[in-house]
């Protein structure tokens, strides 16, 4: 049935109708329940191949470069709504620059994921406020391992039909593909040579798109389809030395070589030839200016002068700079920094640390059965050791001196001294809550650390932690975490956890007046202030998306100046917790990649691998149905831990269905006795809560319980008449306790002790409870 304005497709409200091409409709929507502007492409078929193909594609990635997918229907997909124009030129070569290094960057992620556009060209690349928006992957070319969704055109404007297209053998191995005034020979001559089309035919289109973005024109044009293929084929690369730098003319050449071999290889090289570019570099010379008159790449070097050394941890995908003021040009050297021998780092978003001189890098590894422990490198030095008593380790942060060490382990803060010795305990972290996040230290010996129910002060020496600032649960707010000292000692920045993104963000704060704050950048992860070294100015880092920001900041005024330079990208993100680590000194050390994805696969009972149950994404917390034909688990659509939701998967016929819609973070699904029912828990009221809802879906979601405490399912009991969950208590940690789902629905107390009991799961005559629990001084498992 054909939409028009003021219909509904599923939650959404229809407004406008934006455009049209072969795959169907793209309509402008409403989403009530989060009070925003979506996109909606609706596919002219039930499901078409090539609305498949797109959908698979931009679940893949998660870029801010790339159109984002929020929700998938029977028939549509649900896209982020961008507000901008299609790419057009003539353009300055200094707009040019940074829009062709974002759609490299773009580019970058999608290879990385084995998907190769097909279909690059200036429709299908916007330009939006937020900078360049890749879209519509319908064309694209995913690897067996590709799995996710991609994007649609959200912009007036945009028309993908007004050039000729070329959809031959759509399914077929050497399909010929794409829109053609921008493919590559290859794509061309895919049916002829047998061969297969990989990521560097988009370079190729990508140096078709910059010429047009440079001069206005097509870089292949003629009066007919034949002519415009004879050019690609044979005709030679264009030069735009007339309006360019030499530099810059070199690098389209190479883009638009005839032989993918003798092509820019990858994405990401290409990218930072063009940042080098646009830095003045070498034989660039580039009237580089901003809308205010100052020049993009000297606003960027008044922020880091410079790139001493570049650092990559190969083991565990980590990178960093060391950022000095070095002699001008700035030099750069990068080495490799592998794990210790027959060891693998371990917690990659919260065991690591910088010290603040820059000298020594503190990491989290695990050598074969053994307990992780921390280990120390210095960075004059080829080798790390291992510091003894810090098993289990997390979280370390250093003192201001560089020489002491404070981690958390074994839910009790301790410090450890570089040069050697046993750890000393310096509190417990069991009047926290559920435990602690990250800390600093200042010169007067305080510490603060971070936790569920605010932040933590204690004496570096040891004593009592005191409660310093406190959660405020009617604004969402589920921790405080990552404190930073200012250089004055008083005053400190920190990260509020919420699930209300108008809460979140890194706020400023101080010893006398604790519970009042400033927001100082609203982010969904830390931010890391660098004091002033040399000359350079002090310095707020934090997160934008995965890209990591650099800005000016008044530490004295606690205010940010300037406009954010971006530093690097591809930040791993896992939910809140974002690897990227600096010094007072400027050495930078971070992780790339997006947070780890797994399969769901079936082991047979002789401990032999069967084919997997799924494509890889980012799950967590499964429950198989009682009949085995389903599994309820919780998946992530892009970075956010705020996507997470419950859906099933019907293994027969491999089809998925989303089981809760609500905004809020939804988790730990339990089926009951009778497949009928699935119970899990969200923060929709501001704390974990268990609901209830229809397996088939039909229905409200049916709220169980209440109160300020977390709560946390685990089972259902067998007769149907339980359910089984944890929560924290003011002074007994977590403890079992049992919802009945008759009468009057009083929780029930099973089990509680000064120690931990968590993941409690019934017998099947329900007899028992099979529980975990620290009574022993590490996690065990006990049956009561």
């Amino acid at each position: 049935m054909p939409l028009s304005p003021g219909d509904h497709l599923g939650p959404y409200r229809i407004l406008a109708r934006i455009g049209a091409g072969g795959m169907g409709e793209v309509w402008k929507a409403r989403d009530p329940r989060l009070n925003r502007d979506v996109a909606i492409k609706v596919s002219a078929a039930h499901f078409s191949e090539r609305f498949e193909r797109e959908a698979k594609a931009i679940a893949a990635l998660n870029h801010p470069n790339i159109c984002q997918i929020y929700d998938v229907g029977p028939n549509y997909l649900v896209m982020e709504y961008i507000e901008g124009a299609p790419l057009k030129g003539p353009l300055p070569v200094a707009e040019a620059l940074r829009h062709a290094a974002q759609i490299c960057s773009a580019l970058d992620a999608a290879h990385k994921k084995g998907i190769t556009h097909r279909d690059l060209k200036p429709a299908n690349i916007l330009v939006a406020k937020s900078g360049i928006k890749l879209l519509d992957f319908g064309l694209a070319k995913l690897s067996r391992d590709s799995y996710g969704a991609g994007s649609a055109s959200t912009t007036p404007g945009a028309d993908p039909e007004n050039t000729p297209t070329l959809t031959m053998a759509l399914t077929g191995k050497n399909e010929i593909v794409g829109t053609l005034y921008y493919m590559s020979p290859e794509q061309l001559q895919a049916q002829a040579t047998g061969k297969e089309i990989d990521s560097r035919s988009d370079i190729f289109s990508f140096g078709l798109v910059l010429y047009e973005m440079l001069t206005g024109k097509r870089a292949m044009d003629g009066s007919s389809p034949a002519s415009v293929i004879a050019a690609i084929l044979e005709r030679p690369a264009p030069s735009i030395s007339d309006i360019a730098p030499p530099a810059l003319d070199r690098v389209l050449k190479i883009c638009l070589a005839k032989d993918p071999d003798e092509r820019w290889q990858t994405a990401r090289d290409l990218k930072r030839e063009l940042e080098w570019i646009a830095s003045g570099s070498g034989d660039a010379t580039l009237p580089s200016r901003d809308s205010n008159g100052a020049g993009s790449s000297s606003r960027l070097s008044k922020l880091w002068p410079g790139i001493a050394a570049l650092m990559t941890l190969l083991a565990a995908g980590v990178a960093g700079y060391f950022l000095t003021r070095p002699a001008s040009p700035p030099l750069a050297t990068q080495f490799t920094l592998l794990a210790p021998p027959q060891a693998a780092f371990t917690n990659p978003y919260g065991a690591t640390a910088v010290s603040p001189d820059g000298r020594f890098v503190v990491f989290g590894a695990s050598s074969g059965s053994t307990a992780p422990v921390l280990w120390l490198r210095p960075l004059d030095s080829l080798a790390a050791r291992p510091l003894p008593g810090t098993e289990g380790g997390n979280f370390p942060f250093w003192s201001p001196d560089s020489k002491s060490i404070a981690f958390v382990a074994g839910g009790k803060v301790k410090r450890v001294e570089i040069v050697g010795g046993a750890p000393l305990v310096l509190c417990d972290t069991a009047a926290s809550g559920n435990g602690s996040v990250s800390g600093t230290w200042n010169r007067d010996g305080v510490i603060l650390f971070g936790a569920t129910d605010g932040l933590y002060r204690v004496p570096a020496s040891g004593g009592m932690p005191a409660l310093l600032t406190k959660i405020d649960a009617a604004q969402q707010e589920t921790g405080h975490g990552y404190p930073q000292f200012l250089p004055d000692g008083k005053r400190f920045l920190y990260f509020v956890e919420s699930s209300n993104p108008s809460t979140e963000g890194m706020y400023a704060s101080s010893l006398d007046r604790p519970r009042e704050r400033m927001l100082v950048v609203r982010t969904a992860a830390k931010a890391v202030y660098v004091p002033p070294v040399e000359g350079r100015p002090g310095t707020l880092v934090w997160l934008r998306e995965q890209s990591l920001l650099a800005q000016r900041f008044d530490a004295a005024n606690l205010r940010l100046e300037g406009d954010p330079a971006p530093l690097t990208e591809d930040i791993s993100l896992n939910g809140h917790r974002a690897a990227f680590w600096i010094s007072d000194a400027g050495l930078l050390v971070y992780r790339t990649g997006a947070a780890p994805r797994s399969k769901l696969a079936w082991i047979a009972r002789d401990g032999k691998r069967l084919p997997d149950a799924t494509p890889e994404d980012n799950y967590s917390s499964l429950r198989l149905s009682p009949d085995g034909k389903r599994v309820a688990i919780v998946r992530r659509l892009g970075s956010s831990v705020d996507s997470d939701d419950v859906w099933l998967l019907e293994f027969a016929r491999n089809i998925w269905t989303r089981f809760t819609f609500d905004p809020k973070i939804d988790r730990s699904p339990v089926w009951s006795p009778d497949g009928r029912q699935i119970a899990f828990i969200s923060d929709r009221t501001g704390s974990n809560q268990l609901y209830r809802k229809d397996a088939g879906g039909a229905g409200q979601d049916e709220l169980l319980t209440s109160g300020p405490a977390n709560k946390y399912l685990t089972d259902w009991s067998r007769d149907g008449r339980y359910l089984l969950y944890y929560e924290s208590g003011p002074k007994t940690g977590f403890d079992l306790w049992a919802l009945p789902l008759e009468g009057e629905r009083k929780p029930m107390l099973v089990l509680q002790t000064p120690f931990d009991e968590l993941f409690g799961r019934f017998s099947p005559d329900g007899r028992w409870v099979a529980y975990l629990s620290n009574e022993s001084g590490q996690n065990q498992v006990y049956v009561q």
